[in-house]
């Protein structure tokens, strides 16, 4: 390949890793109201807040008053292990914060997952027998007895905050039960005295606006995605643009995705958190998308039987154990394909098994490349050496080429018997990469996608190794070391590997060098933003190939 093709790939990768930075200097973000984080939102004025707060007693309800009107706005905090959540009156209980306490980074003392966008939860309606539906919004009444705070301590601690409103001379019931060391909230809707006026004896249970964003939103953007599974098999609802290198346009087109039949979960995700229903049995799901990259606005619900009341809600980090606990299958998507979910487990438990005696996931990174290469060692070293004994015959090899280039028959007869006669085996090379390449892709996925590295800091500049590691910034282009320290490793990898290699074909030799230089040039412009544990482990990855091939091609 010429210089100047070269050089073509070259600028290719250099406009692709600096065409985001491009496109936010001609399409400027607007600047947004930052959402809100207080624990407990403010009260507004409104004609429902007229009337002072009535607590009933869900032994003697007030069945004449119209109960939309009688109360206004009262909150309840719930305090566990793993985070802290306020729970309004609205719509029979819905989240009005909730405060993650783990995976923070540098600077921040809270993961606050509850905005204005997303704040109108868990609404219950149904379809009333004039065909038009209701929704159970407005403020609902509570037992008079309900704690207004409460912390739980124990494991097996909960707390059942009940809700009450009337319809239609019939009472409707809600009830959520919060459990400490647990993301999973159980939500009763029993709304069965209502059955008379439901015309499909159904409701829906929506949840509206998704989950706050966390992390960069063009980060943020290959990750975010609808998800529902049905009899075991996952299928991905994409919201928004997914651009590898970010970018894209800023207001998501509006749309929306129905699944029929009986489902095991719905949800949707971000990069480290998400917020998912597993209905006790369901007909119907739907899956809605809006608002702009910078804030997507998903909205998930459920239809069931007005007998088969519960739903098990899901909201907070994806942690592996967390979401396995629901026992959906929703864990085969968290850590990369489901296809790989099997590999990808096991890279994930030695991950976490490392971490138990070595509580720095930086050296539990080092470890597990260590550890990679010294059970991929017999693999890569049958591949090296085969590819010795391949450049030991290859001007053999090139003479029956040149030889029998009219007779392709015979020039492969030719060969196959040189194959037999030195003991090569061509397909030897390539076996032993075909079976390491499932356990590359699983740690690829399971170290891009654990959240576990999420404000871990490994040493010096590398603060967070779920955070590409800028060491400063140029301008708006920030510098980060690891992927240069990766690709030039991958280089001298390359270097090593080809080492003594004479084809004696000039076309083939200027292609093996170009490589050289072009797929180290690719790897860089394509990890560049990726997170530095994932540079880590392959910088690493590369420095320990490095060694054995030298111990390789030393041999006699």
């Amino acid at each position: 390949m010429s210089r100047n093709t070269l050089i073509g790939f070259v600028l290719i990768g250099l406009v692709l890793l600096f065409w985001p930075t491009y496109l936010d200097i001609v399409f400027p973000e607007e600047k947004t109201t930052p959402p809100q984080e207080e624990v407990l939102p403010a009260k507004t004025s409104s004609p429902l807040q007229k009337k002072p707060l009535k607590k009933v007693s869900s032994e003697n309800i007030n069945r004449e008053a119209a109960v939309s009107s009688e109360f206004e706005e009262a909150f309840f905090e719930i305090e566990t292990s793993l985070y802290s959540a306020v729970v309004s009156n609205k719509n029979g209980g819905s989240i009005s914060s909730f405060v993650v306490r783990d995976h923070l980074k540098d600077g921040e003392d809270k993961i606050q997952l509850i905005d204005t966008i997303n704040q109108n939860n868990l609404l219950v309606s149904f379809i009333n027998d004039s065909g038009e539906e209701v929704f159970l919004e407005d403020f609902w009444s509570f037992d008079s007895s309900l704690p207004k705070k409460v912390s739980l301590v124990q494991d097996d601690d909960f707390q059942k905050l009940s809700f009450y409103i009337e319809v239609g001379g019939a009472l409707a019931k809600k009830s959520l039960t919060f459990k400490n060391n647990s993301y999973s909230i159980d939500v009763d809707v029993d709304i069965e005295d209502l059955e008379t006026i439901i015309l499909d004896n159904k409701f829906k249970l929506q949840w509206a606006g998704g989950v706050r964003l966390t992390e960069n939103s063009k980060q943020e953007s290959l990750f975010l995605e609808g998800l529902v599974s049905q009899s075991g098999s996952i299928q991905s609802y994409r919201v928004g643009s997914a651009s590898l290198f970010g970018g894209g346009a800023s207001e998501i087109s509006l749309g929306s995705k129905q699944y029929s039949g009986n489902t095991d979960f719905v949800g949707y995700r971000t990069k480290y958190f998400g917020v998912f229903f597993v209905p006790q049995r369901t007909d119907e799901v739907e899956i809605t998308k809006g608002g702009s990259s910078e804030r997507p606005e998903v909205g998930i619900s459920t239809k069931q039987e007005i007998n088969l009341r519960k739903t098990t809600l899901f909201f907070g980090p994806l942690e592996y154990e967390q979401v396995s606990s629901l026992g959906v299958g929703l864990e085969d998507k968290i850590l990369g394909w489901q296809w790989l979910s099997s590999v990808s487990w096991l890279v994930y438990a030695t991950m976490v098994f490392l971490y138990g005696i070595v509580p720095n996931y930086g050296v539990v990174v080092i470890l597990f490349a260590v550890l990679i290469k010294a059970a991929t060692y017999p693999l890569m070293a049958k591949q090296l050496r085969s590819s010795k004994k391949m450049q030991e015959i290859q001007p053999e090899l090139n003479k029956i080429k040149t030889k029998y280039k009219h007779d392709p028959a015979l020039q492969q007869q030719k060969m196959a018997a040189l194959f037999q006669e030195s003991g090569v085996n061509p397909l030897a090379g390539c076996l032993p990469m075909l079976i390491q390449f499932p356990v590359l892709i699983a740690v690829f996925m399971v170290f891009r996608n654990t959240i576990e590295f999420r404000g871990e800091s490994f040493f010096l500049w590398i603060s967070d190794l779920a955070s590409p590691d800028t060491l400063f910034m140029v301008g708006s282009i920030p510098i980060n070391v690891l992927p240069f320290l990766m690709s030039i490793s991958m280089y001298y990898t390359m270097q090593s590997a080809s080492a003594g290699q004479v084809s004696g074909d000039p076309a083939q030799e200027a292609t093996q060098k170009m490589m050289k230089y072009m797929f180290p040039g690719m790897m860089f412009f394509l990890f560049y933003g990726f997170p530095s544990g994932l540079n880590l482990y392959y910088f690493c990855f590369n420095v320990i190939q490095l060694v054995q091939q030298k111990i390789i091609n030393n041999e006699k």
